[in-house]
């Protein structure tokens, strides 16, 4: 069996060189701190299964994309800063481009292979950080799963770090991407188990292997996803 590239964290107290390298700039707790607020107050935000993410060490938040608001409330509902990933337009935007980028926010080109952006992951996960992913690559139209891209999961594979699986219940409802303004919808997070991706085996191409992995990464995010609908307060009146 072919096992997948392994991240190797920098040593705990290493030092650091220079602005990317940090864990959070001086902005990211307080946007966390006022985005945590609002979500709460805007869209009562709750977060189940946080212990599941790891208090240290590499990983991969791999979560459904529903909404605009997935990565602001996948972030401010835990105290450990994260990493993102975000579409190379946004930061076209000068105000939103400064924002983006002292929050842990990184660009990505979409419909290519951005190996800048791989060389980014790359290096968060090598730092030992946790990185903000979602396999959709893309915000869903209906408020569906939509299958997981093997791009996405090819920088999961070669980055080597375990995932932990996410699923956003509600956002879609709140702000789909039809709506220019969010509704005040519930919204509530899951956060599962971290799991790895399986190594290659022999006889399988790089191709067919990251399907696999991206296959894996739909099913881990669908089974948080029914957890989410089972959980769910039915109606008075209805029969369990």
């Amino acid at each position: 069996m072919r096992g997948a590239p392994a991240v190797l964290s920098k040593p705990e107290g290493a030092k650091k060189a220079g602005k990317k390298s940090m864990e959070a700039t001086w902005l990211y707790a307080p946007s966390r701190t006022v985005i945590r607020f609002l979500c709460r107050v805007l869209f009562r935000l709750e977060a189940h299964g946080e212990s599941n993410v790891p208090e240290r060490g590499a990983f991969m938040l791999i979560s459904n994309h529903a909404s605009n608001l997935d990565p602001l409330v996948l972030g401010c509902m835990l105290e450990r800063p994260l990493h993102f990933l975000a579409k190379s337009e946004l930061f076209k935007i000068p105000v939103f481009n400064w924002w983006a980028r002292n929050v842990n926010a990184y660009p990505i080109r979409r419909g290519a292979v951005d190996r800048g952006a791989m060389r980014e992951v790359n290096r968060i996960l090598r730092e030992g950080r946790g990185l903000v992913i979602f396999p959709e690559g893309t915000r869903t139209r209906d408020g569906s799963l939509q299958p997981a891209k093997p791009g996405v999961a090819m920088m999961a594979v070669q980055a080597g770090a375990p995932c932990v699986p996410a699923y956003v219940d509600g956002s879609y409802r709140a702000w789909p991407r039809h709506r220019l303004f969010p509704l005040p919808r519930k919204i509530r997070i899951f956060y599962g188990e971290s799991f790895s991706l399986p190594p290659r085996p022999d006889g399988v191409s790089s191709k067919e292997h990251c399907q696999l992995c991206a296959s894996e990464m739909w099913r881990r995010i669908d089974a948080m996803r029914e957890k989410a609908e089972n959980s769910r307060p039915r109606p008075k009146g209805e029969s369990a």
